[in-house]
């Protein structure tokens, strides 16, 4: 990671960065991963208003990271429910340690709140990132993205 990166918590103006960081993500990272159908139903989801509800929220954390003056990718966490619900790097830039430094800076925010744990729900292609950094699976979940599409993913849980 650069002497240029900045993390900090995410603010209204940032939507818009947040959303083409996750919506690169789920196009191309995802891909690996699962068919058009899915990522077409996942990526509907996505949109820059969609931020705003979790930066309202105070059990609940949203976090950019910026990369060469850019925001390259974010975390949200519900404090409420020890879960990481969401951490995405732009594809353009992953290996430089940005997903690590999110994922670090969730867990520092989460112990700081007093949680013993985070549980999250990793795509199949992050499943091999969470375990590099100590996650244990659960068992295979799957999730819906609508009424006709579901996404495999995997539980997660990482004790603090």
């Amino acid at each position: 990671m650069s002497l240029i990166t900045i993390l900090r918590p995410a603010a209204p103006h940032d939507c818009e960065h947040i959303y083409n960081a996750h919506r690169y993500s789920v196009q191309y990272t995802c891909t690996r991963s699962y068919n058009n159908r899915v990522l077409e139903a996942w990526s509907r989801l996505l949109s820059p208003e969609g931020y705003l509800d979790t930066m309202g929220n105070a059990d609940k954390a949203l976090w950019v990271v910026e990369y060469r003056g850019h925001i390259q990718g974010f975390f949200q966490l519900d404090f409420k429910e020890a879960q990481l619900d969401a951490l995405y790097v732009h594809p353009f830039v992953h290996n430089h340690g940005l997903g690590t430094a999110l994922l670090q800076r969730a867990e520092g925010l989460a112990a700081a709140e007093g949680l013993s744990f985070i549980k999250l729900y990793a795509s199949l292609n992050s499943v091999a990132f969470y375990k590099l950094n100590g996650y244990e699976s659960l068992g295979a979940a799957v999730l819906p993205l609508n009424r006709q599409v579901t996404v495999e993913c995997e539980l997660m849980r990482k004790y603090l």
